[in-house]
């Protein structure tokens, strides 16, 4: 008799057992996208269940090997990966990060296996940029985003859009369109070498309503 009690309880709770081990397993990471040597990886952790909650996603550039060279957090993990033609440089759009930047750019060193740093999403710092260039007593930029689109004859061509308002008249908020072109030396930061001022002529100005 109690050795078949024994056995309904182990068979009841069997099933628990097996809907908890998922949760406790370690998830693996999903490889975005490789270099085209295939030395380097960009990768994709989502967050365990808890306190950071499911849609925190952890974002890395690894070796071929999974070791990691640069990790950051990605609210969304959205995540598209351009490597240089020359395979020396990754520039990375991630989910826009403060004031609306998307953009990491790293060089390579397949030799050494390293990574380095050229650019790190900065909001305050790409509207300060955007603002010294565009802006003026009679207008101030609102918000800036700042995407990777391709490499080009060893150039990486970016775009940069946003709002600005005019100041005599905030509640209007006024579309712009820049494209900016960055010539990449070495290990050094980036250069702006290049601007044009594009045009969407489907967006239109728009104008707050009270009570939006």
């Amino acid at each position: 008799m109690i050795f078949r009690v024994l056995l309904f309880l182990l068979a009841a709770a069997s099933p628990l057992m097996r809907a908890q081990e998922p949760q406790n397993a370690a998830r693996p990471d999903q490889i975005l996208s490789s270099s085209p040597d295939g030395s380097f990886q960009i990768r994709r952790r989502q967050a365990d269940p808890g306190e950071r909650g499911e849609a925190l996603k952890t974002l890395s550039l690894t070796t071929s090997a999974g070791k990691t060279l640069y990790e950051w957090n990605s609210s969304l993990g959205a995540t598209t990966v351009l490597w240089s033609p020359d395979k020396r440089y990754v520039a990375i759009n991630d989910m826009p990060g403060e004031k609306g930047d998307q953009l990491f750019l790293f060089a390579i060193d397949p030799s050494s296996g390293t990574v380095t740093p050229l650019r790190e999403r900065n909001g305050s710092r790409l509207s300060a940029e955007v603002e010294k260039r565009h802006g003026s007593f009679l207008s101030k930029i609102e918000k800036s985003v700042l995407r990777a689109s391709e490499w080009k004859e060893g150039r990486l061509w970016c775009t940069v859009t946003g709002t600005f308002i005019p100041k005599r008249q905030p509640s209007v908020h006024v579309p712009y369109h820049h494209l900016w072109v960055y010539r990449i030396n070495g290990t050094n930061a980036p250069a702006l070498e290049q601007e044009w001022t594009l045009t969407d002529p489907k967006e239109r100005a728009r104008r707050e309503v009270p009570g939006e």
